[in-house]
């Protein structure tokens, strides 16, 4: 294709585009790892602190999760057994 069988619109955003894309794609860095001072460490150090706290309620929660899920399974058999004690009587 040339640029004179696309719409003259098109053909100036395609350019621009081209032109502009190549600009960014030179002006990207990449820094390399710094030292980490002070501050960052014990930013770092509350910040694992605050994800061992929810791993924790995390683990509770899930127990009493389990813990439910039994009583619900225990309270449906008693049903059923009182539906199927009511069944033989009749």
């Amino acid at each position: 294709y040339s640029l004179r069988k696309l719409k003259t619109g098109t053909a100036s955003v395609a350019v621009a585009l081209t032109v502009l894309g190549a600009g960014f794609a030179n002006q990207t860095e990449v820094k390399g790892e710094s030292v980490r001072n002070g501050s960052e460490l014990s930013y770092s150090r509350e910040h694992e602190d605050y994800i061992r706290q929810l791993e924790e309620q995390r683990g509770e929660l899930l127990e009493k999760v389990d813990q439910l899920e039994q009583q619900k399974q225990q309270e449906q058999q008693e049903q059923q057994e009182q539906k199927e004690q009511k069944e033989r009587q009749k």
